[in-house]
């Protein structure tokens, strides 16, 4: 059984990455702090404002988790290490999301068509 100040101080630790993620409201998403709360299931994708790549990735690698740990009492470490390899993927993957739905926070995809043209002249 885990002492109650382990647990007390794990709260404190997740709401303080939580107060940090949601204070921080600019046009500018910190890449370094999204890589962070990629340690938290998904939250990398909720700190940069993306909640349908966050539920996915959220609930791919809990699935994954159990999974793993399912087969690891069940003593079939083949399926056991399979889930966790693909659970190092999915875990990869949100690394390199969060960082790149950082970098891209605020960037405005849309252009003007009007203002976009393709021009080739010829010089003599």
């Amino acid at each position: 059984m885990k002492p109650a100040s382990f647990r007390i101080w794990r709260l404190v630790i997740f709401l303080l990455i939580g107060s940090i993620a949601l204070a921080n409201g600019s046009k500018k998403k910190d890449a370094s702090l999204a890589m962070l709360l990629c340690v938290f299931p998904g939250c990398g994708q909720y700190y940069t404002e993306r909640y349908v790549p966050g539920i996915v990735i959220s609930a791919s690698e809990l699935a994954i988790g159990y999974y793993a740990y399912k087969y690891h009492k069940e003593e079939e470490y083949e399926k056991r290490n399979s889930m966790l390899w693909w659970g190092l993927f999915v875990f990869g993957y949100s690394l390199a999301d969060a960082y790149v739905g950082a970098k891209m926070y605020g960037f405005d995809i849309e252009a003007d068509i009007d203002k976009v043209s393709l021009s080739y002249t010829f010089k003599w």
